[in-house]
């Protein structure tokens, strides 16, 4: 019996592998974009940062209500208020964010990036965490 050594050679079984085989740049590493976050998964993502939040709205470049918790009747007239009073606070204060406190609790509020959020809070909220993730997610939006 004789031994024979044959030459063993591989055949690409996918397109991709032959691609890969040839060398072919950035081919297998196409970027994704990330999913875009909406003004309803924000305000998602808000209440999974902080148990504190009781209320919050997301107001567009426009001003107008983009998202707001709750999803009555009710809810929406109570965001409507709390849209028209952040105007005020944030004009009278004449910054990008503001911080309102009282006994009962607070309302802090961001401008940045084209959005505003605003939430109620219990009175044990930490601002500058509350900051923090407010600015995150309008970076997010925006």
């Amino acid at each position: 019996m004789s031994t024979s050594s044959a030459a063993i050679s591989r055949i690409p079984t996918v397109t991709s592998h032959a691609i890969f085989e040839r060398g072919t740049p950035g081919i297998l590493q196409i970027p994704v974009a990330e999913p875009a976050l909406t003004p309803s998964l924000a305000l998602d993502y808000l209440d999974e940062l902080s148990i504190d939040i009781r209320a919050a709205t997301i107001l567009d470049s426009h001003n107008e209500l983009a998202a707001h918790t709750g999803q009555t009747t009710e809810s929406r007239e109570r965001a409507e208020r709390m849209r028209k009073l952040v105007l005020d606070l944030l004009e009278t204060a004449g910054g990008p964010e503001v911080e309102v406190t009282t006994p009962g609790g607070a309302v802090f509020a961001v401008r940045e990036n084209g959005w505003t959020i605003a939430v109620v809070t219990g009175r044990y909220a930490l601002s500058s965490l509350m900051f923090y993730d407010l600015r995150r997610v309008t970076e997010d939006l925006g």
